[in-house]
């Protein structure tokens, strides 16, 4: 299954009535953070990754299936707190869907209700690190202008306005993986702490987009 097809199976699952799992066995998978994956991406050890938080969105996915536009909606909120990564997918009526936790090289997703989504956890790890922690090195003061580098295997180029991160570009040359990941942030993401208001992932390389509202931050 492409990552696009594993973006459309979630939203369809998290918009399933909750009692569709009611005396269904919970799915429960752990796997590796650097095994090789469809989405090439260093998923660093978040015991690595500065400031501890707790956030609340809402999600919206927009792709096409057969050359149809296909959206889809749900809650999360997203726990970063030591050597732990954690997010709670919620259904409706704020129902527990899931939970994904990366803790060093360590996957762990458990599903509780909804059909099985098959295809790697792995996938929403990776977009939460590209909005809250996949960025260059500061290269100075915080100010406007933009910034080029590479990141992990990645070419990045970040577009900075008034002392925040507002924009970055990420591309593979030479790889299979043709267009760019772009992340576009709403007001929030500095240099001291990334708390972007909301966020636009534009996965061109899999043909989904994710529009993000980041509600209730909490420093831990």
């Amino acid at each position: 299954m492409t990552a696009r097809t594993a973006i459309l199976a979630l939203a369809g699952a998290l918009a399933a009535p909750a009692v569709a799992g009611c005396g269904a066995p919970s799915r429960h998978v752990v796997l590796s953070a650097s095994a090789p994956a469809e989405y090439p991406f260093v998923l660093h050890d978040p015991a690595t990754l500065p400031h501890d938080f707790v956030v609340r969105q809402h999600l919206t996915i927009h792709a096409r299936r057969d050359g149809q536009p296909v959206d889809g909606q749900f809650d999360a909120i997203v726990q970063k707190q030591g050597d732990t990564l954690l997010l709670v997918g919620l259904g409706p009526m704020n129902v527990k869907a899931f939970t994904l936790e990366q803790r060093g090289d360590r996957i762990e997703f458990t599903q509780f209700f909804g059909p099985e989504l098959p295809f790697s956890p792995r996938d929403m790890v990776v977009d939460v690190h590209r909005v809250f922690f996949h960025h260059l090195p500061p290269a100075g003061p915080g100010g406007s202008g933009r910034q080029r580098g590479e990141l992990d295997g990645e070419t990045v180029e970040e577009t900075w306005q008034g002392g925040e991160l507002r924009r970055a570009v990420f591309t593979r040359p030479g790889s299979a993986l043709h267009g760019a990941v772009i992340v576009e942030l709403g007001p929030g993401c500095t240099q001291a702490a990334c708390e972007p208001a909301s966020a636009t992932v534009r996965n061109e390389w899999f043909g989904y987009t994710l529009d993000i509202v980041n509600e209730g931050y909490e420093r831990l």
